[in-house]
């Protein structure tokens, strides 16, 4: 059995999240989920999420292709992928936080998991930070 594991925010879902949810899961026969912490995100990144982790992990668990979520730790990126074990390890087309992190990680393992970087869908118009920019843009508006 392959278990699959992909990480990330997930912040206002959109199509662009199906989409490589349901790539990742194709990789092999389960996918689990990290979502990030709300401080660490807005540590790495400046940005706070719109939804907290918990309705995050919740939308994300509804998703068809996903087998289960996990709260990322608060300090450590890598403490659930040492206890999931997987075998690939999804990444997002655009995905650049912990990546020399965690290829290091895995270059130190014995299986080492398969990195697989997946492209993007549909760039222009499935994007957060694009989705959030276009509601302040409308709310402006009204």
């Amino acid at each position: 059995m392959t278990r699959v594991v992909c990480f990330g925010t997930f912040d206002i879902i959109h199509p662009g999240h199906i989409f490589f949810l349901t790539a990742a899961r194709k990789l092999g026969d389960e996918l689990y989920v990290i979502i990030s912490r709300d401080e660490r995100r807005a540590q790495l990144s400046g940005a706070t999420p719109v939804h907290t982790q918990k309705e995050r992990m919740l939308v994300v668990g509804a998703t068809k292709s996903v087998t289960q979520v996990i709260a990322g730790d608060k300090t450590d990126i890598l403490k659930a992928l040492r206890s999931l074990k997987p075998g690939i390890i999804a990444l997002g087309h655009d995905q650049v936080y912990g990546v020399a992190l965690l290829k290091d990680w895995v270059e130190k393992q014995n299986p080492q998991p398969k990195i697989v970087r997946l492209g993007q869908h549909k760039r222009a118009r499935y994007s957060t930070s694009r989705i959030k920019e276009a509601l302040c843009r409308k709310k402006k508006a009204l």
